[in-house]
């Protein structure tokens, strides 16, 4: 009976130590981006996740583009009419753009390259 105990009471303390570290890994945090004219809403220009997250972006445009977030070396081609998902975990802290390189004819005019948004990565 001792023992039994023993190992239940060490089992509860790994989990309380252990627990929020392990919890945190499994998190996902899933944010809908919609981008039109190469901007996305004043209230996304800013996302912010902890460090250790999983982070699911699903952008939708209204023009071609290319994303790409630094730091992260992530880059991506987004087509009007569907939906394209980027899906990372959150290892490295900081604050990282992530640009839009617009493609066509309209990237000629001085429109090539903007900051979206900006990723934030805390410890």
């Amino acid at each position: 009976m001792i023992k039994v105990r023993h190992a239940c009471f060490l089992s509860a303390v790994a989990f309380a130590l252990l627990g929020p570290a392990l919890s945190a890994e499994r998190v996902e945090r899933v944010f809908e981006l919609a981008v039109e004219n190469a901007q996305v809403p004043k209230s996304m220009q800013v996302i912010r996740v902890k460090q250790g997250e999983g982070v699911r972006l699903k952008l939708t445009t209204d023009r071609a583009v290319t994303l790409h977030l630094h730091g992260y070396d992530i880059e991506r081609e987004l087509a009007p009419g569907s939906v394209t998902e980027l899906a990372f975990k959150a290892h490295a802290t900081g604050r990282f753009p992530v640009n839009v390189h617009e493609r066509g004819r309209s990237a000629g005019r001085g429109r090539g390259e903007r900051t979206l948004l900006y990723l934030e990565v805390h410890p």
